[in-house]
């Protein structure tokens, strides 16, 4: 796999551009160091903005120059977006990820009313544009809530023994199961409540969390389609072999390699959808380190005239970030899918 990769420049290239990054996110301290108790509050200088609100061009100082209004460090702001973007990336392909093979791989290895009510659920939210799905939930979920502990076990439990109904599944007492069943019975009588509290990054997250799994469910689900029927996979049925050692051992093994393309790809569109949602105002707080809100923050030096050529260094300098940084995960995405699917390479 290394050496098929070593073969072609482009994979090279994604690959040292994903690395870039990587030891720019390492080394964020040491090339820009924190000056709040939270490192990815931007600096700004106030008492400059009040005399003159402009932005301040690239100097000795401010080595990418300042937004203008407060007089944000876009330097700071770009070396520790940087690491703002890995979270947001990997974190969000990760879980989607997670529920996307959970979803799709349940509904084609058992198939039936599981296969139906899954898969009409996933079309439901991939009908929907995913940037207004997202902008939709981000202002939708609330920034502070409760969660009842004895509803969702309550739920949990009605699923399960949905599903052992819908399969006739003669599915044994585990002692998983057997725990929430008593810890749902009791929190009914005694409730268990928890609070949380939802910043606007974490918003953000939730939303690309709910709206990034479908994709992968549905190919992962056509995958296993044409795997499952294979001999190798009969031969574990009649050997005794249980559903998730089935899973685990042969079906993802042999069907998961167009996805983990699809992640790898994936990681750079995530950060250019909340670069968006940033940049109308729903991305990360103000004043945290995000590209996309800097970017935002260009919009009165656009809209609003004065010198374009003078502050063109607001949206130029992290737009060429957040640039480079997808072009290398769709370049590190190129090298996968030639490495690991043959029959897609490039002649």
């Amino acid at each position: 796999m290394l050496r098929r990769m070593r073969e072609s420049p482009l994979s090279i290239a994604g690959i040292a551009i994903i690395v870039g990054f990587i030891i720019i996110a390492l080394l964020a301290p040491v090339l820009a160091p924190p000056t709040n108790s939270d490192p990815f509050i931007i600096p700004s200088d106030d008492e400059i903005s009040k005399l003159d609100p402009t932005p301040i061009p690239p100097s000795t100082k401010h080595l990418f120059g300042t937004t203008g209004i407060h007089q944000y460090d876009i330097y700071y702001a770009c070396i520790w977006g940087t690491i703002t973007a890995f979270r947001v990336g990997i974190t969000t392909v990760a879980i989607s990820l997670i529920i996307g093979l959970t979803v799709g791989v349940a509904a084609a290895y058992y198939g039936g009313m599981a296969d139906e009510v899954l898969m009409r659920f996933t079309d439901i939210i991939i009908a929907f544009p995913g940037l207004i799905l997202a902008m939709a939930l981000v202002i939708a979920i609330p920034s502070t809530f409760s969660l009842n502990i004895s509803l969702i076990l309550t739920v949990i439990l009605g699923l399960t023994v949905l599903f052992m109904f819908l399969k006739r599944v003669n599915m044994k007492i585990t002692a998983p199961l057997l725990i929430i069943f008593i810890v749902a019975l009791v929190s009914l009588f005694n409730p268990i409540n928890l609070d949380f509290n939802i910043n606007r990054l974490d918003k953000v997250l939730i939303a690309l969390w709910l709206i990034g799994w479908p994709s992968y469910a549905r190919v992962i689900r056509g995958e296993v389609l044409r795997v499952k029927n294979e001999d190798f996979v009969e031969a574990a049925k009649a050997a005794g072999a249980s559903d998730l050692r089935i899973v685990m051992k042969h079906l993802l093994p042999n069907s998961i390699y167009p996805v983990l393309i699809m992640a790898s790809l994936d990681t750079g569109s995530i950060v250019l959808t909340a670069a968006a949602l940033s940049f109308l105002g729903l991305g990360a707080p103000t004043n945290y380190a995000d590209w996309g809100q800097i970017i935002q923050r260009s919009q009165t030096w656009i809209y609003a005239g004065g010198n374009l050529v003078r502050n063109m260094h607001v949206f130029l300098i992290p737009g060429i970030f957040i640039f480079v940084f997808v072009l290398g995960w769709n370049l590190l995405g190129d090298a996968f899918r030639d490495v690991l699917d043959p029959t897609l390479r490039r002649r």
